[in-house]
């Protein structure tokens, strides 16, 4: 396995469920007969799946969410690869601060932020913007 790919057993996996929920119509559209017990067309169509979906190496969660969430009709590795992509992140909460402003500093902020609207005031009374 390179960086560039799934591990070889998560493609397994998911082309094992993928075949439970479609059957034939899943493995039929990649496969070209079989030569010494393998089947080339489905071990290409494999390898190039372990490709599409490289980028979720770090996000398993999403291939997960991808196999709980499948189409009507057999997806190829480009709609499957975009089921991945529709699956919530954690990271795709929205930003929480985790330091929280004593009293002292945000009377300080405010006081700072005063007077830097004073001196914008002023500024354009002097330019005679504001009247």
């Amino acid at each position: 396995m390179t960086q560039n790919q799934l591990p070889r057993a998560w493609v397994e996996k998911i082309f094992t469920r993928l075949q439970g929920v479609y059957g034939r119509e899943f493995l039929g559209q990649y496969g070209t007969g079989m030569v010494n017990g393998v089947d080339p067309g489905i071990e290409n169509a494999k390898q190039v799946w372990a490709e599409e979906l490289a980028g979720f190496i770090r996000w398993p969660d999403a291939i997960a969410y991808a196999l709980e969430h499948l189409p009507e009709r057999t997806p190829n590795a480009i709609k499957f690869r975009e089921l991945c992509r529709m699956s919530p992140r954690k990271e795709d909460k929205p930003f929480e601060l985790e330091h929280k402003l004593t009293e002292e500093q945000m009377a300080a902020n405010k006081k700072r932020f005063t007077e830097m609207l004073k001196g914008l005031r002023e500024n354009m009374t002097i330019k005679g913007a504001v009247k």
